[in-house]
Parts: structure tokens; sequence; C-alpha cells
């Protein structure tokens, strides 16, 4: 897994890290039932501090995307079982970035076209 974290971004590092996982997991670089790195083990890759990794792993098993078991590795969750969950918690995050990109006057063609090409990253390399 090759997980890149940027020390100077503005972004959290837990959520730069959540980001990254999602990443994977998209692609298909990770898929249902794969088991993620250790909390330590991913740590020490990434130069995060334990708990900064635990509470990416904790929000992704709170999104239903990860299903972390007592004494053993995290794995990545079925995503049909996550589906429904997340459905309404994705329209609201995009409704809220249409709202902030409308604020700071981005035009609907160039949200469309962002929106495009993220889609074209995600949805073209599997």
């Amino acid at each position: 897994m090759n997980v890149k974290i940027d020390p100077m971004s503005k972004t959290p590092l837990y959520q730069q890290l959540i980001q990254q996982l999602l990443f994977e997991i998209a692609t298909g670089k990770l898929q249902n039932g794969d088991p993620l790195p250790s909390i330590r083990d991913l740590a020490a890759q990434t130069k995060l501090n334990l708990h900064t990794v635990h509470k990416s792993y904790k929000e992704l098993q709170k999104q239903g995307i990860i299903a972390i078991k007592p004494n053993s590795k995290a794995i990545v969750k079925k995503s049909a079982e996550a589906k429904d969950v997340n459905l309404q918690q994705i329209s609201i995050k995009v409704e809220q970035i249409i709202c902030e990109a409308n604020v700071l006057g981005i035009s609907e063609y160039q949200l469309q076209q962002m929106f495009h090409k993220s889609l074209q990253k995600y949805y073209t390399q599997r």
C-alpha cells in the first residue's frame, strides 16, 4: 500500500490518511475482506502518531467502510454493507461542496469540470 501524507498540508493528518485509504479502496487496490496494516505498522510507514492512525481507522469504521474486530486487524468491509449507511452522508457532503463553491464564486461549469475530473480519476482506474 502506497500511502503518502503531506505534513505541510492544511488538511489534518488523520483526514489525509482517511482520503488515502479511501483512494486505495475506490481504485480496487484494497478490496472487500482485505486486511489493513496494523495501527503500529501504518504509523511507522507514514511517520504518524499511533493516535492519528487510530482516529482514521475509527472514522472509517464509523462510516461502515472498514471493520475492526477486537484483538485482530481491521479489514475492508463489503461495499454493499456500507452503501445504505453512506448514501445519505455522501449526499450531504456533495450538497455542502456545492454550497461552498457557490459562496466562493466557483461557476457551475468549473464545479462540473472538477467533479468530472475526480470521477474519471476514481472510476477509470478499476
